[in-house]
């Protein structure tokens, strides 16, 4: 049992530096066998249903809450640019949480994930001030998620491991598409108002 706890690890490390492609990874994950651990946000599940539950909770949890924190953000915008583009990106974090708040349910899970007090009102009152501009929130958020994929692997990490639950996997994983979208948009808002905030100065 430790052994392969062992292997797992090592094997997402190597997977993690992006040594193996998918394939591999998933092949060796299967020669893992019986006693094979799927990981997920550093937790070992005994099964791959286990797994997933977990990451359907606590994504839902984060997509809500970031669907929350949007909605303020957008009616303190004081960029109209900003503003348009900022609810489709809630749109879109609304709608990811209904779809993994549901297959959860189908999976027989229940809610169990909250945000913390602490970051709810951090975060919360950040993005709802509007003594904060658009420029600093855009540049808070571009310094979270210099490296996407980098963000993102704790889910692409985990959506590798899936072999059975293809219905989960491919729901993930469109979900996975959505999110690098709007982060480009948000990289790529926050790189237009510092370029025109520098070419007021000048």
């Amino acid at each position: 049992m430790a052994t392969t706890d062992f292997e797992v690890r090592q094997l997402l490390k190597v997977y993690r530096k992006g040594l193996i492609s998918d394939e591999l990874f998933e092949e060796q994950m299967k020669e893992l066998g019986g006693q094979q651990r799927y990981v997920y946000n550093g937790k070992n599940h005994a099964s791959e249903r286990e797994m997933i539950m977990h990451l359907l909770d606590e994504y839902r949890c984060g997509e809500n809450f970031a669907s929350e924190f949007l909605a303020r953000w957008v009616e303190v915008s004081d960029q109209e640019c900003v503003k348009g583009g900022l609810r489709t990106v809630q749109q879109r974090e609304a709608f990811h949480a209904q779809l993994l708040e549901a297959r959860l349910h189908e999976l027989g899970g229940i809610l169990q994930c909250t945000v913390p007090a602490e970051r709810r009102e951090k975060e919360m009152s950040f993005y709802a001030s509007a003594e904060k501009s658009d420029l600093e929130k855009l540049q808070s958020i571009a310094a979270l998620i210099k490296d996407p994929a980098a963000v993102l692997k704790l889910y692409t990490d985990a959506i590798a491991q899936i072999q059975e639950d293809q219905h989960s996997k491919e729901l993930l994983r469109t979900i996975i598409d959505d999110e690098m979208s709007s982060i480009k948009w948000l990289l790529e808002a926050c790189e237009t108002l510092t370029a025109q905030k520098q070419a007021t100065a000048a």
